[in-house]
């Protein structure tokens, strides 16, 4: 007889028998951290929810939404952290000591890229 494998055969789960039924051995190091995705992430994972409801699910059916949301998080970051540097030198502080000024040309530059972030990266089909 040709037995095929499981889902969880082919992941090395391993079974104990009881009664007549298997049951999956698990163990508190087979038990992972959960995933961090990040700000980024899980306001797309929001949105692919929302918006584009049959993908998200096959995202999540096939185990690849995580892995594409931690992208899309490192993505934005990235894109985040190079749009405020241009910013801030294209539009340099009248003076450069004041700890209040450069905040405030901070969060300008944070608020602008942001807006750019969410409408590129995070509210798009992916």
């Amino acid at each position: 007889m040709n037995e095929e494998k499981t889902l969880f055969d082919s992941m090395g789960v391993r079974y104990e028998e009881r009664e007549g039924l298997f049951y999956p051995v698990i163990t508190e190091a087979e038990i992972q951290e959960p995933i961090h995705v990040g700000k980024y992430g899980h306001l797309w994972m929001n949105f692919m929810k929302e918006n584009q409801p049959d993908r998200y699910r096959h995202l999540l059916r096939f185990g690849k939404l995580m892995a594409k949301a931690i992208e899309i998080d490192e993505e934005a970051y990235q894109m985040l952290d190079s749009m405020t540097e241009k910013y801030i030198k294209s539009n340099p502080p009248k003076d450069s000591s004041s700890t209040m000024e450069m905040w405030r040309l901070r969060e300008e530059a944070k608020r602008i890229a942001e807006e750019v972030v969410f409408q590129d990266i995070v509210n798009q089909f992916h």
